[in-house]
C-alpha cells in the first residue's frame, strides 16, 4: 500500500472516528446550550427586581414563599406548621406553601450563605430559583422526548420547550417565586420514572409466582424502577399536596391498560406488578409529611396517602380478579366491564358512607379538569378558563404554543393510529396519552395550568419528529446515514422544524394582536405592585404600634415563631389586632408590613373582606368586623388602593367588581351602568351604591361627606336584541352642568333617560361622612403612575362640562394606596339655632396635599346636636406608637369649624359659626371628655362678595381655648373653609406642573391632574 494510500486510510479513519464520537455526545452540548438559553432568557431582567438594595418578586404568593423559606432557613429543615400572622383573627395552615420547594430553597441560601445567610441572600436565592427550576425542566422533556422519538425527537422536543412563550415561561421568569414552575419540573420527572418502571415490567414480566419463591434475581429490576416511580411520584406530592391528580392519573392508566392486556390475553400481572409497588411506596412516603387527620385537597391530609394506597389495592384486586377469570373461563371481553361496574359501585359505597370526601373530590375535579370555572375562581387571574367567551382557539393556543400544539395533536392520533395499525401497544405511551389528555383539560379549566401541557406539547412533538424522520427513512446519526441521507429527507425535515418558526421565533399577529417568543416577555419581567405598596407598607411598620401592643397592651408576637394549630382559631393575644383590603394584598401586609391581615391570597376571609368593602353604610361594616374576632381581636387597620375603587380599564387594573363575587347580596349591576359611545367604546357610570360603598368612602373621600352637583348625564335609550341601551348622544355633550340641584333635579324628571351624577367623585345624592375612619397614610406614588388608569382618568375627566368640574374631580388626592384607622372617634356636644344643620369640617395635610373632612349634624328642638370626629387636630405627640397607637402621617392644619347654613339678608348672607380644637387622646377613645361647641357667633357676608366669600370662606378672631389633649370649650370668631371649597392640590406647583405636562393634559386638564401626578 502506498503512503498516500495509507494517508487517504487514516484520514478516513479519523473521520469516522470523530463522527462516531459526535454520534455518541453530540446531544450533550446541544443540551447544555439549550439549557443555558432558558436560563439566561429567564434570568437577564433581575436588575428589575432590585430596587435600594431591596428586593421585589412577581404576584402575590411569591412573598409568602419569601416567609416560608426565610422560616425554613431559621429551622431547619423544618417548614412553619400554622401562621398566625395572617387569616385574622384566626390564623391559618396552608400545606401547599412549606413544602419540599421551600426546603430546597432554604438550603440553596444556606450554602450560598455558608451556613447563615442574610435575609437579602435569602431574597436573592428564591428571586432566581423560578428561572432556574424552568431551565431544569428542560431535562425530564429531553428524556421523555428521547423515549417516545430517539435522541433527535427529544432534542426537537426540548427545542420547543426552550421557545414557548406562554405561561411556563412566565411562571419560570426570574422573580416569579411561586411554587408553579417547580410542579411540571417533578411531574416530568414522575411520568419518566413511571414510563421507565412499566417498559422495565413489560420486557421483564413479573408475576405473583416470583415473590412467593423469592427470586430476588427477577424481581431486583421491576421492584427497583417501580420503587423509584413511587419515589418521584411522592416528591412531586411533598412540592404540591393538591397534585394528587397524578395520582388520579395513574390509576385511569392501570385501569384502561390492565383491562386492555387482559383482553388481549396479556397477564394484567405485570403492570399490576408497579403499580401496587409505586403506589404503595408512594403512600407510605406521603405519611411523612401527614399534617391532618381529616380530609383535604390542599393540606398533607389523609386523601394523600388514601389514593395512592387504594391504586395500589385496586390494581393487585384486578390481577387476582384475571386470575379469577381464567378460572371460572368467564370471556376476557366481558372483564373491561365488570371493572368498570365495580368501580360505579365503589364510586356510590363513597357516596353513601363518605358524603363529604365524595364532594370534596367531586369538586376539585370540576374544578381542575371540568372545563368551567364558577364564579369565585374568575376573580383569581391565573383560574380562568383558558379560552374564554368570544376567543378563537388559535388566538389563546398561538400566543402560548405557536403551532405546536396543534401538531403535539397530531403526535397524539398518530400515536393511536400506530397502537392499532403498527400492533404498539408499549404501556408508556398510553400513559403519555393519558397524561396529556389530563393536562390538556387542566389546562383548559385553568389558564394557569398550561405551565404544566408545555411539557406534554413538547414530548408529543418530540414522538412526532421522530415518527416523521422514520418515514422518510432517516435512521439517525451514524456515519453511514449521514453519507447517505437523500435531499427529500432534509426537505421533510426542514418542513417540520419551520413550523417551530410562527409564533416561537417570529412573532405573528392573531386577530388583533401580536404574539411575543421568549426572549421578548424574558426581557419584560418586571416585579408587580408591591413596589407601590411597599413605602405605605414600611410607614406602617414603624408608625403603628407592633402586634400585640395596640392600645398600650404588653403582648408580642414572634414574627418567625413556631405556633400550634390548635382547635383552628388562634388565642391571639391582647393587643394584637387585624388589617382589612381585598384578599391579594393579603401576602404583602403579612411581609412587607409585618401586620396581619383578615384576608389572603388563599381566599381566607374573602367573604367577609367582600362584605365589609362592600357595605354601603358604617353601621354594616362595622358589623362585619365585629363578628370576626372577640372584644381582644379587632381590626384596626384598613388599606385601599385604586385598583379596589377602579370600575374600567385592564383586568388586572379593576378589582371593584371582585367582592361582588363573593358577596351574596351584591352584583354589579347595583354598582354600575354603562353608556355605549361608539364602537368597542364605553362609558362606566356608577350608582349611588358606588359611592357609598366603604372602600370608595375611603379611598375617593377620606371618609368625608360629599354634597351632588349639578351634573346630569343625558343619555338616549335603544332597544336591540330585546335589551335596552344606553347610547351617547352623536352632537351634545354627555354630561350637562346646571346653575341649581333644583334645576338639574327637574331636568332628570322631566327628560326620563337621565341621571344626576355617577361620573367620577360626583355622586347621585349626598354621602354622608364617616364617623370612626380616618387617614394615616397615603402613600408617595401616584395612581396615575399606571398608563391605563391615567387613560381611564382623561376619559372621565374630558367628558366633564366644564373647568370647574374638571377641577373638583378629584375629592382627594389620588395616590396608589392609601391607609386608614379605625378609631372610637370625639363626641362632640353643641348647640346651635333649633331645627337647623350644623356643618363640621376641618383642613388636614397629608404626604400629597390637603383635603377638608366635613361632617354634618341636625339640630332639633332645643338646639342641640351631637355627632362623632374621627380626626383630631391637636396632641399628636402624645399619642404615638410608644403609647400603642399611630405616629400618624395625616395630620389638621387648623381647628374644626362648626357653622349653619347661609341665609340671605338685606345685609347680605348670615350665619353661625364657631371652632374647636378636638385632641387625638379624645378621638383614641383616651380621654372621654366631650368636645363642647355653641355655635352662635353670627358672620354677614356682604352681597357684592357673596360668590367669591362663599368659595374661600373668612377668617375673624378666634375667643375659644383649647389644650393638647383636653376637651375644647367655649366658642370661636373663626369661619375657615366654604362648603364649596375643592381640593388643594400639591404644594409644589412646578413640580405638579412639569408631571402634568409628563402626563400630556393639557387646559383644564392640567389643572385637575395637578394633584395627581406627582412623583
Amino acid at each position: 500500500m502506498s503512503q498516500g494510500t495509507e494517508r487517504v486510510e487514516d484520514s478516513s479513519n479519523l473521520t469516522d472516528s470523530v463522527l462516531d464520537y459526535a454520534e455518541k455526545w453530540y446531544h450533550v452540548p446541544v443540551l447544555t446550550v439549550l439549557l443555558g438559553f432558558m436560563l439566561w432568557v429567564r434570568a437577564q431582567s433581575y436588575e428589575n427586581f432590585t430596587r435600594g438594595g431591596e428586593v421585589f418578586f412577581s404576584g402575590n404568593d411569591a412573598y409568602y414563599h419569601l416567609r416560608q423559606v426565610q422560616y425554613t432557613v431559621n429551622n431547619w429543615p423544618q417548614t412553619m406548621p400554622f401562621d398566625p400572622w395572617t387569616n385574622f383573627p384566626y390564623g391559618t395552615s396552608v400545606g401547599q406553601f412549606g413544602t419540599l420547594y421551600d426546603q430546597l430553597v432554604a438550603t440553596a441560601a444556606l450554602i450560598v450563605g455558608l451556613g447563615s445567610p442574610t435575609d437579602q441572600t435569602v431574597a436573592m436565592t428564591l428571586l432566581f430559583a423560578p428561572a432556574v427550576f424552568g431551565a431544569l425542566v428542560l431535562i425530564p422533556t429531553y428524556l421523555i422526548g428521547k423515549r417516545l422519538g430517539g435522541r433527535l425527537g427529544g432534542l426537537f422536543g426540548a427545542l420547543i420547550l426552550a421557545l414557548l412563550p406562554g405561561v411556563f415561561l412566565r411562571r419560570g421568569l426570574v422573580g416569579f417565586a411561586d411554587h408553579n414552575v417547580v410542579e411540571p419540573f417533578f411531574q416530568a420527572f414522575a411520568v419518566l420514572a413511571m414510563m421507565v418502571a412499566v417498559s422495565v415490567a413489560e420486557r421483564e414480566r413479573p408475576v405473583y409466582e416470583l415473590v412467593e419463591d423469592r427470586d430476588v434475581a427477577a424481581l431486583r429490576e421491576p421492584v427497583g424502577f417501580a420503587a423509584l416511580a413511587g419515589v418521584a411520584t411522592a416528591l412531586y406530592l411533598w412540592t404540591w399536596p393538591p397534585g394528587i391528580l397524578l395520582i388520579g392519573i395513574f390509576g385511569v392508566f392501570f385501569t384502561l391498560k390492565l383491562s386492555a392486556d387482559y383482553v388481549r390475553g396479556v397477564s394484567p400481572d405485570h403492570l399490576a406488578f408497579v403499580a401496587t409497588t409505586s403506589m404503595g411506596v408512594t403512600g407510605l412516603l406521603l405519611l411523612v409529611p401527614l399534617g391532618t387527620l381529616s380530609f383535604s385537597a390542599t393540606k398533607f391530609s389523609l386523601l394523600q396517602p388514601l389514593l395512592p394506597f387504594t391504586i395500589a389495592v385496586g390494581a393487585a384486586f384486578m390481577a387476582w380478579l384475571a386470575r379469577e377469570w381464567d378460572a371460572r373461563n368467564l370471556s376476557p371481553s366481558l372483564y373491561p366491564a365488570a371493572i368498570f361496574g365495580l368501580l360505579v359501585v365503589g364510586t356510590l359505597l363513597v357516596y353513601l358512607l363518605f358524603p363529604n370526601l365524595f364532594n370534596m373530590i367531586r369538586s376539585n375535579l370540576v374544578r381542575f379538569i371540568g372545563f368551567g370555572a364558577g364564579a369565585a375562581q374568575r376573580t383569581i387571574g391565573e383560574a380562568k378558563p383558558f379560552l374564554q367567551q368570544g376567543q378563537s382557539l388559535a388566538s389563546v393556543v398561538i400566543p402560548e404554543y405557536g403551532l405546536m400544539f396543534f401538531t403535539a395533536i397530531v403526535g397524539a392520533l398518530v400515536m393511536v393510529w400506530r397502537s392499532f395499525a403498527a400492533d404498539e401497544h408499549e404501556a408508556e405511551k398510553l400513559l403519555v396519552l393519558v397524561w396529556a389528555a389530563f393536562i390538556t383539560a387542566a389546562a383548559f379549566t385553568q389558564v394557569r395550568f398550561n405551565y404544566y401541557l408545555a411539557v406534554p406539547v413538547a414530548v408529543l412533538n418530540a414522538y412526532l419528529f421522530g415518527w416523521v424522520l422514520g418515514v422518510v427513512g432517516f435512521s439517525g446519526t451514524t456515519t453511514e446515514a449521514i453519507r447517505d441521507v437523500e435531499a427529500y429527507q432534509i426537505i421533510a425535515v426542514f418542513f417540520v422544524v419551520l413550523l417551530v418558526v410562527p409564533g416561537l421565533v417570529m412573532p405573528v399577529t392573531v386577530g388583533n394582536s401580536q404574539t411575543y417568543t421568549a426572549n421578548q416577555m424574558g426581557k419584560s419581567a418586571s416585579p408587580s405592585a408591591a413596589v407601590q405598596w411597599d413605602g405605605t407598607l414600611e410607614w406602617m411598620q414603624g408608625n403603628t404600634p407592633q402586634e400585640g401592643q395596640y392600645g398600650g397592651a404588653n403582648g408580642s408576637m414572634d414574627y418567625y415563631g413556631t405556633y400550634k394549630e390548635g382547635d383552628g382559631d388562634f388565642d391571639y393575644p391582647k393587643g394584637a389586632y387585624g388589617v382589612m383590603s381585598w384578599w391579594d394584598y393579603g401576602h404583602w401586609i403579612t411581609v412587607e408590613g409585618e401586620r396581619i391581615p383578615n384576608a389572603n391570597p388563599f381566599q381566607e376571609n374573602a367573604e367577609t373582606a367582600a362584605n365589609y368593602l362592600l357595605a354601603t353604610n358604617e353601621s354594616q361594616a362595622n358589623d362585619v368586623l365585629q363578628r370576626l374576632g372577640s372584644d381582644g381581636e379587632q381590626t384596626r387597620y384598613v388599606m385601599v388602593d385604586w385598583k379596589m375603587v377602579n370600575t374600567k380599564g385592564r383586568s388586572g387594573n379593576v378589582k371593584f367588581f371582585a367582592p361582588t363575587v363573593f358577596n351574596d347580596n351584591a352584583s354589579q349591576g347595583q354598582f354600575v351602568d354603562y353608556v355605549i359611545q361608539g364602537q368597542g367604546q364605553y362609558t362606566v357610570l356608577h350608582k349611588q351604591d358606588y359611592y357609598e360603598s366603604m372602600m370608595v368612602r375611603l379611598y375617593k373621600f377620606h371618609g368625608s361627606a360629599v354634597e351632588p352637583e349639578p351634573l346630569v348625564v343625558d343619555y338616549e335609550l335603544q332597544q336591540a336584541n330585546g335589551r335596552t341601551y344606553k347610547i351617547a348622544p352623536e352632537n351634545e355633550s354627555l354630561v350637562k352642568r346646571f346653575d341649581t340641584m333644583q334645576q338639574a333635579r327637574q331636568y332628570v324628571q322631566e327628560d326620563g333617560s337621565a341621571r344626576l351624577g355617577g361620573v367620577g367623585a360626583y355622586p347621585n345624592e349626598r354621602v354622608p361622612a364617616l364617623e370612626h375612619y380616618r387617614v394615616v397614610k397615603v402613600s408617595d406614588t401616584s395612581s396615575t403612575r399606571s398608563p391605563t388608569h391615567l387613560r381611564t382618568l382623561q376619559q372621565q375627566l374630558g367628558m366633564l362640562p366644564d373647568r370647574e368640574a374638571q377641577q373638583g374631580f378629584f375629592k382627594t388626592s389620588p395616590t396608589w394606596v392609601k391607609a386608614f384607622e379605625r378609631v372610637p372617634g370625639a363626641e362632640v356636644q353643641g348647640t346651635a339655632p333649633a331645627n337647623t344643620t350644623v356643618t363640621a369640617s376641618v383642613q388636614v395635610q397629608t404626604d400629597r396635599g390637603t383635603f377638608t373632612y366635613r361632617q354634618q349634624a341636625k339640630t332639633g328642638q332645643d338646639g342641640q346636636f351631637t355627632m362623632t370626629l374621627p380626626y383630631s387636630t391637636t396632641g399628636y405627640q402624645q399619642w404615638g406608637t410608644e403609647k400603642g397607637y399611630t405616629n400618624v402621617s395625616a395630620r389638621a392644619v387648623g381647628p374644626y369649624e362648626f357653622s349653619t347654613p347661609q341665609k340671605q339678608g338685606e345685609d347680605g348672607f348670615t350665619f353661625q359659626n364657631a371652632t374647636a380644637h378636638v385632641s387625638e387622646g379624645q378621638v383614641l377613645g383616651e380621654n372621654d371628655t366631650a368636645v363642647t361647641v355653641s355655635v352662635d357667633n353670627q358672620q354677614t357676608i356682604p352681597v357684592e362678595g357673596a360668590n367669591n366669600s362663599t368659595a374661600n370662606g373668612t377668617t375673624g378672631p378666634a375667643n375659644g381655648t383649647s389644650g393638647d389633649d383636653g376637651a375644647t370649650n367655649g366658642t370661636a370668631n373663626e369661619s375657615g373653609d366654604g362648603s364649596n371649597e375643592t381640593t388643594t392640590g400639591d404644594r409644589d406647583s412646578s413640580q405638579g406642573a412639569n408631571t402634568a405636562t409628563r402626563a400630556g393634559l393639557v387646559g383644564a386638564f392640567a389643572a385637575a391632574l395637578l394633584v395627581a401626578r406627582r412623583d
